[in-house]
């Protein structure tokens, strides 16, 4: 019993790797599908992915040293179905009671094998929906993995197996997995089922929350970057000014103003609006406050500030003080649109679609997100 504690403690210590490596493609593929990130799916899929981690590392750790590997006898691979019955038959003649027939070897690691996919026959049923011999196949296949990892030896890592290839954790893993899908409507009974899950995330899809625009601002931070760098290496890093001003120009500005979109807005499912008559002048014109005068405004500045006068400098200076302030004051829940957007009036609007066969209307919301509601956005607009 120790062993396993010691393993799961090892999978929890791991574990905050792991989720910092998947969150950004996480928040991509939720956003890019229903517009918002809702704390009850994260919660789902990442004690699954945690759980998925665990289940691995009980199958595989303690790991062996390679010499200790090679000094164990081989292991020869038991492949005669429900041995484990005549097992138990034989521990319970060797016990003289409940308890003592219990912490028997065979009992205790048959029932571990059983607990260590009742989980994964849940998760099936209650997030993913399945049936229950979609269940079996798949619980199967996991057990199968399993004991393919240890067949091999790590995937060749160790020179033979050093635990046993046994067709019966098949068969138990197998149980286990159906145990789970049967005991899911108890076990999750106070949960929201995953309809009323989806139906949440695609309602607050509909507002674009800050931190949606973010990740869309970050996807093409980092494009741009790839690019720059491209064009840079070309030019053996001899100039940098021209280049950011073409290349920011052209991605930043061009683009959006002729799709009304950038490949990061894409990739989360937004897009530019304006209320002007002059739909692609207005984007243009915010394109160019947003692109030239804040993000890269500041590089831009210093190397041509020998060429700009003072007075000019000073109002650049609280202008984009002013900027960065407002933007930090929006990622702590501030409503108001930001200045580049109230001179130009333009805004981020979802285009994730979802019919909502209850109510029958479409998810995208047609009305202005900056006039929408102010309580409905308080409570939406957060992901």
């Amino acid at each position: 019993m120790e062993v396993y504690l010691e393993t799961i403690k090892t999978a929890f210590l791991i574990f905050p790797f792991l989720a910092f490596l998947i969150t950004l493609p996480y928040l991509l593929l939720q956003y890019h599908k229903y517009g918002s990130v809702p704390l009850i799916r994260s919660s789902i899929v990442y004690t699954f992915i945690l759980y998925l981690l665990t289940a691995y590392f009980l199958v595989i750790l303690p790991l062996p040293s390679k010499e200790e590997v090679l000094m164990m006898p081989t292991k020869v691979p038991q492949l005669i179905p429900f041995t484990f019955i005549g097992d138990f038959i034989e521990a319970f003649k060797e016990t003289s009671g409940v308890l003592s027939f219990l912490k028997s070897p065979i009992v205790y690691t048959t029932l571990f094998n059983i607990a260590i996919t009742v989980p994964f026959g849940i998760y099936l049923r209650y997030y993913f929906k399945k049936k229950w011999y979609t269940t079996i196949i798949y619980t199967f296949l996991l057990s199968l993995y399993f004991e393919i990892t240890q067949l091999t030896g790590l995937y060749g890592l160790y020179p033979k197996a050093y635990r046993l290839f046994d067709v019966d954790d098949l068969i138990i893993n197998t149980l286990g997995g159906l145990i789970g899908y049967l005991i899911t409507p108890i076990v999750t009974i106070l949960l929201p089922d995953r309809d009323k899950i989806d139906k949440l995330s695609y309602k607050r899809g509909k507002v674009v929350s800050i931190y949606r625009r973010f990740l869309s601002f970050l996807i093409d931070i980092f494009i741009f970057a790839t690019i720059m760098f491209i064009i840079l290496a070309l030019l053996n890093f001899n100039d940098f000014l021209l280049p950011l001003i073409i290349m920011t120009a052209i991605y930043y500005v061009i683009l959006p103003t002729i799709t009304s979109r950038t490949l990061g807005k894409y990739l989360v499912k937004i897009k530019l609006e304006s209320k002007n008559k002059h739909k692609h002048l207005s984007i243009f014109i915010r394109q160019v406050i947003l692109y030239f005068g804040i993000v890269f405004g500041p590089l831009i500045f210093i190397e041509l500030n020998q060429y700009v006068n003072g007075l000019i400098t000073l109002f650049y200076i609280l202008f984009a003080i002013y900027a960065y302030f407002e933007i930090f004051l929006k990622f702590f829940g501030r409503k108001k649109p930001l200045i580049y957007e109230i001179l130009t009036k333009t805004e981020n609007i979802s285009t994730v679609y979802y019919i909502d066969h209850e109510e029958n209307e479409p998810s995208q919301d047609t009305k202005s997100v900056i006039n929408y509601n102010k309580e409905e956005v308080k409570d939406e607009s957060r992901d």
